[in-house]
């Protein structure tokens, strides 16, 4: 038994809700959990731990811009705000294990950030497994509050599990890079039993107290049914609350969320299970967002939209092309950046929800082309590039097939969307190339039609 023991910290992590990635709990219990308790005998095998317990290195790589005071950088406008490790409701501070970062620091970012004149968009940047349940919700609704003051995109980078992604399913747009991992929408608790090895040790605990539910759930005797039950009702309230927080925010179906099943997505699957709206790296989203200056176009009609409110995907903008036309006499001006923007909120929800809507139409038509599982790298590069569906079946149709191979690997991969829930995945197998030899000498027709270019 240790002379020190952490009972305020263990309140925090045992016995407690938490929207925290449970592979990462594991691991915060195996480094921590016998200090926090003052028991030496707790152990986990480390080849039980998944490399997914461990938080990759940071891969934003641009360091340019100036940090403000609170800590975040400011890139070309664009305000940077970082969320590196587990939440917390209050606090910052180093552990051995983890970097802990308050829920309160990161509404308190975002809030300097849409009052700096000189930030037009920020870029919530995300590699974290979760964290507290206390102070998650609250940052969501923040973040979500917030859509229309100021364009906000959530980057993983990374990961962005359970409380991690709740805040970034709240931005305007989710973007994560082909390797992150995005999704674990589930509430997770556990409780450490101590007593047999108390006994064995020779230890009584005794508990002195008034109140009948006072000692539920304390780790030095086992876990009673009745209280299995009260705490199992907590995690499923808390789960509602999650699964419709996500539903608001993502404009999905509740059932569609649960269908999930606190799973985590990878690239193109967490678009594909509308988790995430495309692809694209934390460099590549800055970049993106110093380019949306923030002016504003006022129309006779006297709707004006902020380049960044129109241009998220080519059903917002043809929405935007298709306004009524302005009166005879009209006169169409721009304003200063100073100018407030008159588009009601639903617009702006409807706009998006548009754009999401054709984004995820556009990778769901590029990954059921039928040569996309035999071609993996051209069906990526074709995505991440931002091709129409149209142009990249240009390339796809010039891409070599491999006849019984391609077949069994479009199957295999058809499979894959049926079971994340894709309703667009039909036609994938019976579309499956045949022809072996003769796709592999497929003309460059096909490429000079994906742009629209003329062989002769």
């Amino acid at each position: 038994m240790s002379s020190r023991s952490y009972p305020h910290l263990a309140a925090r992590l045992l016995n407690t809700p938490l929207l925290l990635h449970p592979q990462k709990l594991d691991a915060i219990i195996a480094g921590l959990g016998g200090r926090l308790l003052g028991v030496e005998g707790l152990q986990m095998d480390a080849a039980e731990l998944t490399a997914r317990a461990a938080l990759p290195a940071e891969m934003f790589t641009t360091r340019r811009g100036e940090r403000t005071e609170r800590g975040y950088r400011v890139v070309d406008g664009v305000a940077v705000i970082s969320a590196m490790g587990g939440l917390v409701h209050r606090t910052k501070l180093a552990a051995d294990s983890s970097l802990l970062i308050g829920y309160n620091d990161l509404a308190a970012d975002v809030e300097d950030a849409l009052g700096k004149s000189d930030v037009h968009a920020i870029a919530l940047v995300m590699d974290s497994p979760g964290g507290e349940v206390a102070g998650a919700f609250e940052l969501a609704e923040r973040i979500y509050a917030a859509r229309g003051r100021k364009p906000i995109v959530a980057v993983a980078d990374g990961m962005a599990a359970s409380a991690a992604y709740l805040a970034a399913s709240a931005a305007d747009e989710v973007v994560l890079t082909n390797t992150s991992y995005v999704g674990s929408i589930g509430v997770v608790m556990r409780h450490v039993d101590f007593s047999r090895a108390l006994a064995n040790d020779g230890i009584t605990v005794s508990h002195i107290f008034a109140g009948e539910h006072k000692i539920d759930g304390n780790p030095y005797q086992p876990l009673p049914d009745a209280v299995r039950a009260a705490l199992q009702a907590d995690i499923e309230g808390l789960y509602q609350m999650f699964v419709q927080a996500v539903a608001k925010h993502r404009g999905m179906d509740e059932q569609a969320v649960r269908d999930t099943r606190a799973g985590v997505y990878r690239g193109v699957a967490a678009v594909a299970a509308r988790l995430a709206d495309r692809i694209g790296t934390v460099d590549a989203v800055v970049a993106e967002l110093a380019t949306r200056r923030s002016h504003t176009v006022a129309t006779a009609v006297g709707i004006s939209l902020q380049p960044w409110e129109t241009s998220m995907s080519e059903a917002s903008a043809n929405a935007a092309a298709a306004a009524p036309a302005a009166p005879a006499g009209a006169t169409t001006t721009t304003t200063t950046a100073a100018a407030p923007a008159t588009a009601s909120q639903a617009d702006l929800d409807k706009a998006r929800a548009e754009g999401a809507a054709a984004e995820r139409a556009r990778v769901t038509a590029i990954t059921s082309h039928a040569n996309a599982a035999a071609n993996p790298a051209i069906t990526q590069q074709c995505i991440a590039t931002g091709l129409s569906a149209e142009q990249a079946k240009g390339f796809l149709d010039a891409a070599p097939g491999a006849g019984a191979a391609a077949s069994a690997a479009s199957n295999q991969f058809a499979a894959a969307m049926a079971a994340i829930g894709n309703p667009n995945v039909s036609g994938v197998e019976a579309a499956a190339p045949q022809g072996g030899a003769a796709e592999a000498q497929a003309s460059g027709a096909g490429w000079d039609k994906a742009f629209g270019v003329s062989s002769h």
